[in-house]
């Protein structure tokens, strides 16, 4: 059975917030990243501790500095690893433990993930006004509105005046000057698809709507128009050009393309809301824009999306039995935690793991990541959380760390929470 190396990744994470300790968190290529699941190495300051996650052994590593004192992370994290049939390996240093003591390893794998993303893709060349990127049969072919300075790194991505994807004689030009998507497109035309196909349309579509999508927040931001009555559709805003931008990438690699696809067809297969948006009355400082009425309709298709997302959680929630989620909360019984709300994300944590529905998994884990970092978490996950517990409690009596003291410490504890 394969490893679930993400699950593990935010299982060290929360273990060590728990104790209370700054936590940087790096991926396979040494950056800094904010969602552990992401990361490969869990990095500690004071005391000097290195968590590493070698996916290509399934071995979880536990190394400490000579000031660090005795605790009992040594033996909660060989159980997790035991748990994950992984193996496990401890080592104590005379020196300080910095992520950048295994760089060479780091810059392998990084070359490793952007060869599987980026096979078949070569580099770009050519003249000072035009600029190819081939993927085997398919080029895309990028005009340029000023002379490409070859001197100067990555001049062939910027002043785009036009994109064509061409595809033997025929040239297809695409409607936004966005890279991102031209790539999506070359793969999915290499892949036997067709730029008016339901993919390629899609990608069309997403294209354009990211161009609106960063007009507007641009405009928002600086005019300074956030305020508690629009800021929800802000957000929605910017939660939006993360995806669609995500999207792109999974539908530009070889690997992901498969699983982007269907992403794609679920994307459009939502129903639209009919009630309209008034964005004009949120959104006007002393004049309507344009582009507050032109992100409209894709604000009310983001908003379908969002309200059959929620509706899907509510569903699963209803359904769920947490069949193993009394064995795991009792796993924190001998953690010191630093305050209520990292014991809470742990524990949040805990109930996606234990969930049956992969979906609402991920939804309970992206949430257990805001109570982790401090974020806000809004409404509809905060309802999530207290129907998760409920129906835990209600479908195991015996689970008594989640029935008999949700009404008189989750419940008040939630609420002190701030959400949007």
């Amino acid at each position: 059975m394969a490893v679930n190396h993400n699950v593990v990744a935010e299982k060290v994470f929360n273990l060590l917030k728990g104790y209370g300790l700054i936590v940087k968190s790096f991926n396979t290529e040494g950056k800094l990243v904010i969602d552990p699941q992401e990361a490969t190495r869990f990095v500690v300051g004071e005391p000097n501790i290195l968590v590493r996650l070698d996916k290509s052994t399934d071995t979880l590593l536990y190394a400490e500095g000579s000031d660090t004192n005795e605790n009992d992370l040594r033996g909660i994290l060989k159980n997790i690893a035991n748990d994950y049939l992984m193996s496990f390996d401890f080592r104590k240093f005379n020196k300080t433990i910095k992520a950048k003591s295994e760089q060479i390893d780091i810059a392998q794998q990084s070359e490793k993930d952007m060869a599987d993303v980026m096979e078949g893709f070569g580099t770009m060349t050519g003249s000072t006004k035009t600029s190819y990127q081939p993927l085997d049969t398919v080029k895309i072919v990028v005009r340029h509105k000023k002379p490409v300075n070859e001197e100067v790194r990555g001049s062939r991505s910027r002043n785009i005046h036009s994109i064509y994807i061409q595809r033997g004689e025929e040239r297809f030009k695409m409607s936004e000057n966005n890279l991102a998507a031209a790539r999506a497109m070359a793969r999915h035309m290499y892949n036997g698809g067709e730029m008016h196909d339901q993919v390629g349309s899609s990608i069309t579509e997403m294209a354009g709507e990211l161009n609106k999508l960063r007009e507007f927040v641009k405009y928002v931001r600086s005019n300074d128009l956030v305020n508690e009555q629009n800021e929800s559709y802000f957000t929605l805003a910017k939660e939006n050009i993360d995806h669609i931008k995500n999207l792109f990438g999974k539908l530009s690699g070889v690997k992901s393309y498969a699983g982007a696809v269907n992403e794609v067809d679920k994307r459009s297969n939502i129903e639209m809301l009919e009630d309209d948006i008034d964005l004009e009355a949120k959104f006007t400082e002393t004049h309507f824009d344009q582009r507050v009425d032109a992100v409209r309709d894709v604000i009310r298709s983001a908003l379908s999306r969002k309200t059959a997302f929620e509706s899907t959680i509510d569903e699963a929630v209803q359904s769920e039995s947490f069949e193993n989620l009394s064995g795991m909360l009792s796993e924190n019984d001998g953690i010191d935690f630093v305050s209520p709300r990292a014991k809470l994300g742990y524990q949040v944590s805990q109930m996606g793991s234990s969930a049956q529905n992969p979906q609402l998994g991920a939804y309970l884990s992206g949430i257990s990541k805001k109570l982790q970092s401090g974020n806000h978490i809004n409404q509809h996950e905060y309802t999530t959380i207290k129907s998760c517990l409920l129906n835990a409690g209600s479908r195991q009596p015996e689970a008594s760390a989640v029935a008999e003291s949700f009404e008189s410490k989750y419940e008040k504890f939630l609420e002190k929470f701030d959400i949007l």
